[in-house]
């Protein structure tokens, strides 16, 4: 199976940011690291950047491909970030976990709709008629008799 290098590096920083979280949940934290919110702010930081490595190079595409997609994906981001922000204001460990979780979530979706793509192909662009451009259809042409 061929990885794009795009998710290469969201795997890199994905397992990064699950090393950092498991070593806070068995309380063996690096130092400096024992906080929830200061270990939530470094697992947020990396999710952001993995997912800013993942999706932004195909962002056009993204918006222009499969709907379904889309829509899920963004249903789990926005669960993540609201688990993000309650883990920040409250040092939620629950928090913690769910932002975990849906990161895992999303960066394997992505993976394997990525690693898809590579195999087929993206969808070709979609093309706009100049006749669909204009308001109304176009008015029957006369010729003077």
């Amino acid at each position: 199976m061929h990885l794009p290098r795009r998710d290469i590096i969201a795997t890199g920083l994905v397992a990064a940011a699950g090393f950092l979280y498991l070593l806070w949940a068995i309380d063996s934290a690096l130092p400096g690291m024992s906080s929830t919110r200061v270990t939530g702010v470094a697992v947020l930081a990396l999710g952001f950047a993995a997912s800013a490595s993942a999706v932004v190079p195909g962002f056009d595409q993204l918006l222009h491909g499969n709907k379904a997609y889309l829509a899920i994906t963004s249903l789990i981001g926005l669960a993540a970030a609201a688990a993000g922000v309650q883990m920040l204001i409250t040092a939620s460990g629950a928090g913690l976990a769910v932002v975990m979780a849906a990161m895992a979530v999303l960066w394997l979706i992505a993976t394997i709709h990525h690693s898809v793509l590579a195999r087929t192909g993206p969808p070709p662009p979609q093309v706009i008629s100049r006749q669909s451009v204009k308001h109304g259809p176009r008015p029957p042409r006369t010729t003077p008799a």
